[in-house]
């Protein structure tokens, strides 16, 4: 399963019905399914075997994600232009794509602050170097899991 976002912005709730969801279409599919978001964090795409795309979106009312369509088809407008190749601008080069909207960091600033201070409660009754050993680990997980 390829995720093309960073999991760790999502609430617990979230990640863990986006995760389940993606397990059953994992399941029922050989190849690797490869998740892209849409409307962060409403809609991802999915993409499917035989490249067949779905999208999953969140139910606030049930708190949980869910399989809704397939992607909305392309206008008719857009079908006669979809093929054709990307005209270049006048230095030579392709166009940029638009500027992405920033992500609000807040909720995983404040997650990773809640990590921190769970750690240091769990490391207090420790002695000194049982502390810095426990603070090692940690240093060491954190560094393996940022550079996958």
């Amino acid at each position: 399963m390829k995720i093309q976002f960073n999991e760790a912005q999502l609430s617990r709730p979230q990640r863990e019905s986006l995760l389940a969801v993606l397990d059953v279409l994992q399941s029922e599919n050989q190849n690797e399914i490869e998740v892209t978001p849409v409307e962060f964090p409403l809609k991802f795409r999915v993409k499917l075997d035989d490249d067949i795309e779905m999208i999953v979106g969140w139910n606030p009312e049930s708190d949980s994600y869910a399989g809704l369509t397939t992607p909305d088809p392309i206008p008719e407008s857009q079908k006669e232009t979809a093929d054709l190749p990307i005209q270049e601008n006048f230095a030579g080069q392709e166009p940029l794509p638009g500027p992405e909207p920033e992500l609000d960091l807040s909720p995983v600033i404040e997650r990773a602050e809640a990590l921190a201070h769970a750690l240091v409660k769990l490391s207090k009754p420790l002695n000194i170097e049982q502390r810095i050993e426990v603070w090692i680990k940690f240093c060491v997980v954190l560094s393996k899991e940022l550079w996958k």
